[in-house]
């Protein structure tokens, strides 16, 4: 379609501050297949198109000597998903974090199946403590609902 796999960069950042040379690229979309297969000069490539493209208070950006991939799309156990937010889903009335956080009841009120995991988090979705967090909200209520 005349669209390049870059277009599915969407972020790169600093992992710790201390350490500046240090990056994580996340890539979405479909391309992301793709890119799970491209080499990792190819990668490397591309990702230092853009950041010289784009980051102009710097004048030097040294090129990576090393990656290190997480491939997540081709991962059976994820194969590719975690939850984001997009402008769309902030435009319901309730966000969807929180509708998918709300339990199933019976038709007198009784709760007979609860959710957690990172997506439901109101804050730390997509994330592994976001998820912690959700686990423990869930047995709050389970333990709220016999006492």
């Amino acid at each position: 379609n005349g669209i390049s796999w870059l277009n599915n960069l969407m972020s790169v950042s600093v992992v710790n501050e201390e350490n500046p040379n240090l990056l994580a690229a996340w890539f979405v979309g479909e391309f992301v297949p793709a890119i799970e297969k491209c080499s990792d000069d190819l990668l490397i490539d591309g990702i230092m198109f853009v950041l010289n493209k784009f980051v102009t208070h710097t004048p030097y950006i040294p090129r990576p000597n090393a990656t290190t991939r997480n491939n997540w799309y081709s991962n059976s156990h994820f194969r590719g998903a975690y939850s984001y937010q997009t402008i769309a889903s902030r435009q319901f009335g309730e966000s969807p974090e929180i509708i998918l956080s709300k339990p199933l009841t019976t038709r007198n009120g009784k709760q007979t199946l609860l959710f957690a995991g990172e997506a439901t988090h109101p804050i730390y979705y997509s994330t592994v403590h976001g998820a912690i967090e959700s686990g423990f909200r869930e047995a709050q209520r389970i333990i709220d609902t016999y006492n």
